[in-house]
């Protein structure tokens, strides 16, 4: 094959892995994108779906390999160019949305090093080496971007201007008094107009003593939803693993990508 030839076909598999990077990613970011948009401070519902789990797994995996394979700098901050751009056509164009987009740069930038170097540095190519290197910090560059997203979003828009607790925290405020006090009450229909006046009088004076704070709920709920994302992390770095591996075995099958044994020069340590 003449060198033009091995030039056009990597550059064919670039444009490949790009387009797949995108489409994925619009998707995942469009799922989000609804369901920060139909979720209200007075209910936290949404239609679960678990295929935008399946969406998200598939995507890091992807781009986990996709750093170490294509090696260079330059690829990898054109995936995140990727990744950035489909963020901002659907969020919108902010400066709170450019850091994001440079946070998952430099990510990925480390991502990629971490891969290569789990290459450069083994005698045989193992793909869930490779993937387990890269894709905690694909993960928290995605964690970053879905936080930035809920600062932005109209629950967190609606938490601050309502200036008072969301009703879920209200719903909750009021079980905990009730299974602190209901027991002490004789069953009656006095205990319901106790357990309200109480419930309702605690909960106006914890708005009454946040009121001041109610303008930081924004950057409160997106730390707070980062803070629970990066607690599950391990459940997505482990399945993203498992998918890469499947990935990669898929991609050896279809001659996208291949193995060749090498003589390689080596340092020892002499004492």
């Amino acid at each position: 094959m003449s060198i033009i030839a091995v030039i056009r076909n990597f550059y064919y598999k670039l444009a490949g892995g790009y387009a797949v990077v995108a489409v994925l990613s619009w998707l995942f970011f469009g799922y989000v994108d609804y369901v920060l948009n139909i979720i209200t401070p007075d209910s936290f519902s949404f239609d679960f779906e678990a295929i935008a789990v399946v969406n998200f797994i598939i995507l890091v995996s992807i781009i986990s390999l996709a750093l170490a394979i294509f090696r260079e700098k330059k690829w990898a901050l054109v995936i995140a160019g990727v990744i950035g751009l489909v963020f901002i056509a659907l969020f919108g164009i902010t400066y709170i949305n450019w850091i994001g987009v440079g946070i998952v740069a430099l990510l990925f930038l480390y991502a990629r090093q971490s891969g290569v170097e789990e290459i450069d540095q083994r005698t045989k190519i193992n793909a869930k080496n490779i993937v387990r290197r890269t894709v905690p910090a694909v993960i928290t560059a995605f964690f970053v971007l879905i936080s930035f997203a809920a600062f932005q979003s109209p629950v967190a828009r609606g938490i601050a201007e309502a200036e008072q607790l969301p009703l879920a925290s209200q719903q909750l405020m009021r079980s905990i008094i009730d299974s602190v006090i209901g027991g002490q009450i004789e069953t009656g229909p006095e205990k319901e107009n106790i357990i309200n006046q109480v419930s309702n009088e605690t909960i106006k004076q914890f708005n009454n003593i946040l009121k001041p704070y109610f303008q930081y709920a924004p950057p409160l709920l997106a730390f707070g939803l980062f803070l629970i994302l990066w607690g599950l992390s391990w459940i997505f770095v482990w399945l993203s693993v498992f998918a890469g591996m499947v990935i990669f075995w898929i991609l050896k099958k279809i001659n996208f990508i291949r193995t060749e044994e090498r003589d390689v020069r080596a340092e020892v340590l002499i004492i």
